[in-house]
């Protein structure tokens, strides 16, 4: 057998060794995509809640003409 030979009879084993669920791959892989998922519901849920901002105090504005930015007291 020749190197070419050899060689496509190994491809065809890995072919065959890829088309079965090795060490159950495919049942982690729909629990991963199932906890994916579920973020994005929660945030779809959390997107949904209605939120008010708190009552802030109105913010003091310096009288027209005055520029500069002096620290406020407090």
């Amino acid at each position: 057998m020749d190197d070419k030979q050899e060689y496509l009879r190994w491809l065809e084993e890995m072919w065959d060794v890829q088309k079965f669920d090795v060490r159950g791959s495919t049942e982690r892989e729909e629990e991963r995509t199932e906890e994916v998922l579920e973020m994005f519901r929660g945030l779809v849920r959390l997107s949904k809640r209605r939120v008010e901002p708190p009552d802030l105090p109105p913010d003091e504005t310096p009288p027209e003409g005055q520029t500069e930015n002096k620290p406020r007291p407090g």
